[in-house]
């Protein structure tokens, strides 16, 4: 686990660098905008006074609104790096001109306003003017206080330096991920190689009770299980429509090593009707499809013996498994209570992986330890297997 710890410590790193990355991206960004913001308002108010000052002194030597003098302002305007429009009102009526014809000036009648857009500042830049043989001449223009092609730049850049960050925390994690799954593959066993019999004794379990008195008791000796309905042929046996009695090993395998690449808690049921020798096929049919019903996974139910189902429920943990245990008695006995009112009961026992790299058959002797236990002494209907982390570190240390 010491590799997933160093992964753990690197890819928080990596993510409060890529937070950085980013306030400071788009923070450097938004400084270079406003930045320009000022430097265009600058040069606009030197542009707009020397068109100004160029529109007075013109109107001595061209006339007023002479079409040499008109086509001075528009050559003035058309070399403006910011003004987009001029407006001229005199005694002797308005005159507009544009940069860009129809997109800064607008007319009602005979008087021009300006458009109002967003890279337009809240007010027109003003000046009066001294023409000979005019009075009451004024002076206005419009500009844009934002660069487009500028504000596409720190854009690309921002945009640049962020997919840098993102592309960085991405292959970290993606690295991460696969030295957890390694680890995870490394330390867990083959199926194949499961032990049955000569596996070393488990830990001493913690056995404790759904019921409010707990008690704990030493694990007793595993059960003998037998195969029901014949040999397998098919998906689901004919007697209950759920799974083969020999299909819960490699499936539960199966389901370990899933729920341990995705660091998920799985646990085990085993259950059993007390006081019967058999249940008849009818019965066990009813008792399956109750089961499906209710645990909503076909697949991962199967026969155990002659008077009994097991259970694989993923992503839950061993008091989620106690609390639907018990739900689980109390709808049998509900939905079927002309069958074991006063006949017999049910007993179910279960372990979880918490959060262990266990294999199939030792999670199989503590779910059916705890079930031994509640069948000779039922003080309560489930029981379940809890095992102790550090004894169990030490059992791991011991085997490698």
């Amino acid at each position: 686990m010491a590799v997933s710890g160093r992964m753990s410590k690197v890819s928080s790193f990596v993510a409060a660098l890529c937070i950085l990355i980013y306030i400071a991206a788009v923070g450097f960004g938004v400084v270079r905008l406003v930045i320009d913001i000022g430097q265009r308002r600058n040069l606009a108010n030197r542009e707009f006074q020397e068109l100004a000052n160029r529109a007075s002194s013109a109107a001595v030597f061209l006339g007023f609104m002479s079409q040499a003098y008109q086509q001075n302002i528009r050559d003035s305007l058309d070399t403006s790096q910011t003004l987009l429009g001029v407006i001229i009102s005199s005694s002797s009526g308005d005159f507009a001109f544009e940069r860009f014809p129809g997109r800064s000036v607008a007319w009602a009648g005979n008087s021009p306003r300006f458009i109002n857009r967003i890279d337009f500042p809240s007010q027109p830049l003003f000046l009066p003017l001294r023409i000979e043989g005019q009075t009451h001449v004024n002076i206005q223009a419009i500009y844009s206080n934002i660069n487009t092609d500028f504000l596409l730049v720190v854009l690309r850049e921002t945009l640049f330096a962020v997919l840098i960050a993102l592309a960085i925390a991405f292959i970290v994690l993606l690295v991460e991920l696969t030295q957890k799954n390694r680890h995870c593959y490394q330390t867990a066993a083959p199926a194949d190689s499961a032990p049955v019999v000569d596996s070393p004794p488990p830990p001493d379990p913690v056995v404790y009770r759904a019921l409010p008195e707990e008690k704990a008791a030493p694990a007793g000796p595993v059960p003998v299980v037998s195969e029901a309905g014949g040999s397998p042929h098919g998906l689901f046996t004919p007697r209950g429509n759920i799974g083969w009695e020999s299909y819960t090993h490699d499936r539960l395998e199966s389901e370990l090593r899933r729920c341990a690449s995705f660091e998920q808690d799985l646990a085990l049921l085993v259950m059993e009707f007390k006081c019967v020798q058999k249940i008849d096929d009818a019965l066990a049919r009813q008792i399956a499809e109750q089961a499906v019903a209710f645990f909503g996974m076909r697949d991962l139910i199967f026969e155990r013996g002659e008077k009994g189902i097991t259970v694989i429920i993923p992503s839950i943990d061993l008091e989620q498994g106690m609390s639907k245990s018990e739900e689980f008695r109390i709808r049998i006995a509900s939905n079927l209570p002309e069958s074991f009112i006063g006949r017999h009961s049910l007993y179910i026992g279960l372990s979880s992986r918490s959060g262990r790299l266990i294999e199939a058959q030792r999670l199989i002797i503590e779910a059916s330890t705890a079930l031994e236990k509640t069948l000779e002494e039922p003080v309560s209907h489930v029981v379940a297997f809890k095992s102790d982390p550090e004894k169990y570190r030490q059992f791991l240390k011991r085997r490698s």
